[in-house]
């Protein structure tokens, strides 16, 4: 993904010369929602365990994107984006042990938008990471793991 950022970085550099006057950028955010099952998880630990857990969770974190937008044709753009979210977080509690996950997400993006008066479409695809960290505490040693899964789609959005 670092790769991918870095071309984004370098490309973002090239449309903002003066040749290419009629791009425009852009800076979005707002919060995304996720279910990050942990009351499965501590009925999980708890199964595994043989004792009560008690546990908290994010249920929202905060998203941004930055990205380019320019012309192709009358009414038809190109757009590109980075996108990159805070952590979502969890803690899991069982007498004298504890454990501990986050995420965090981050990605590049591409589409084709078609925008007239009434109608909006956007269609693309996307190259996504998750990051996502752990520890677990038990009688004073702690232990930790990390993870990243890393992953493409496509998406649509429209308006009428």
């Amino acid at each position: 993904m670092k790769l991918l950022s870095k071309y984004f970085l370098v490309l973002m550099i090239l449309l903002s010369t003066s040749a290419n006057s009629e791009v425009k950028f852009g800076i979005e955010g707002g919060f995304g929602f996720a279910d990050m099952r942990a009351q499965q998880t501590a009925q999980t630990l708890a199964n595994l365990s043989g004792s009560a857990v008690t546990y908290t969770y994010d249920e929202a974190t905060w998203m941004g994107r930055v990205f380019a937008d320019f012309p192709l044709a009358d009414q038809v753009n190109a757009e590109i984006g980075y996108f990159f979210s805070g952590s979502l977080d969890a803690t899991y509690t069982i007498t004298g042990s504890s454990a501990t996950e986050s995420y965090d997400a981050m990605g590049v993006d591409a589409a084709i938008v078609f925008k007239q008066d009434t109608v909006y479409f956007k269609a693309g695809m996307h190259q996504s990471e998750l990051n996502g960290s752990a520890s677990l505490n038990i009688g004073g040693t702690t232990y930790n793991v990390s993870d990243t899964i890393s992953g493409s789609g496509f998406f649509s959005w429209w308006r009428i």
